[in-house]
């Protein structure tokens, strides 16, 4: 009686030593299942986080709105102008900043720019390529010339009216009657180009010139003679036999920093309607 009681607790802890070893032979081969079929999923560092932060768009509070005036005896005219805009930064991660803008003049070719003072890029203009290095670039007449005399127009000649990066170009001319009005707007707007209209600007002799084109409503905008796909003002004082001529581009050249519609500033048409000959 006592041998088959003591079987019976013999067969008890076998059977809970194979409950324990299959048990534990389970555990095992779940851990290493799951170990396998598990995605990781890494929390982000702080240097992501940071990055992440950078790259969110960042505003610069504008500096106080103060004009200056510029007045060039030998060309014989003067307009004001923001003493600072909203900068360009042509590198990554962007860096909102403001900059002075500045006049250089070139007086044998009665051209005169209106530019920021400096840039930054990382664009090589000879290698046309990213460097990769961000530089500062400083604007000269040197340069300006440089890069105006690279744009060509539909006549295979040198544009007037082309503007280097970030620049306005006004020219001042010399006429002397309507003949001379009539070849400066075919040389430097098109040989399909003529005078439309002059609209007196108050009672200082001046008159804004629209011109038009012989071709208009004709051809396509690629074929035409005369093409127009930017806003101009050219400004003729007849009694000063003195004429000026700047092409506005498509969009706002020189502004605060875009944060709302409400807030946002463009100063070209004030500098605009500030000019005067003199």
């Amino acid at each position: 009686m006592q041998n088959k009681k003591s079987i019976l607790n013999n067969g008890k802890y076998i059977l809970i030593a194979v409950i324990l070893i299959f048990a534990i032979g389970a555990g095992i081969l779940n851990y290493f299942y799951n170990k396998e079929n598990t995605i990781s999923i890494p929390s982000v560092s702080k240097e992501v986080a940071d990055n992440k932060e950078d790259q969110k768009e960042e505003t610069v509070i504008a500096p106080e709105e103060k004009w200056k005036t510029y007045t060039s005896n030998a060309l014989g005219f003067s307009i004001k102008y923001p003493e600072m805009v909203y900068g360009v930064y042509k590198c990554s991660p962007q860096k909102p900043f403001y900059v002075p803008l500045k006049i250089f003049e070139d007086e044998e070719n009665g051209i005169v720019y209106l530019t920021q003072e400096y840039y930054y890029s990382d664009w090589d203009s000879k290698l046309q390529n990213n460097t990769g290095s961000c530089k500062k670039i400083i604007n000269s007449l040197e340069s300006l010339n440089e890069q105006k005399a690279i744009v060509v127009d539909v006549n295979g000649k040198v544009s007037l009216n082309s503007n280097p990066f970030l620049t306005r170009v006004f020219v001042i001319k010399n006429i002397k009657n309507d003949i001379e009005l009539d070849e400066f707007i075919k040389d430097n707007y098109g040989s399909g180009c003529f005078v439309n209209s002059k609209k007196p600007l108050g009672e200082n002799g001046v008159y804004e010139i629209e011109i038009k084109g012989e071709d208009w409503g004709k051809a396509d905008l690629g074929a035409t003679n005369c093409p127009r796909n930017y806003t101009y003002k050219i400004l003729y004082a007849p009694e000063k036999n003195k004429l000026m001529s700047v092409n506005l581009g498509q969009e706002c050249g020189f502004g605060t920093q875009y944060i709302s519609e409400e807030s946002y500033k463009c100063y070209d048409e004030e500098m605009i309607d500030s000019f005067k000959f003199e």
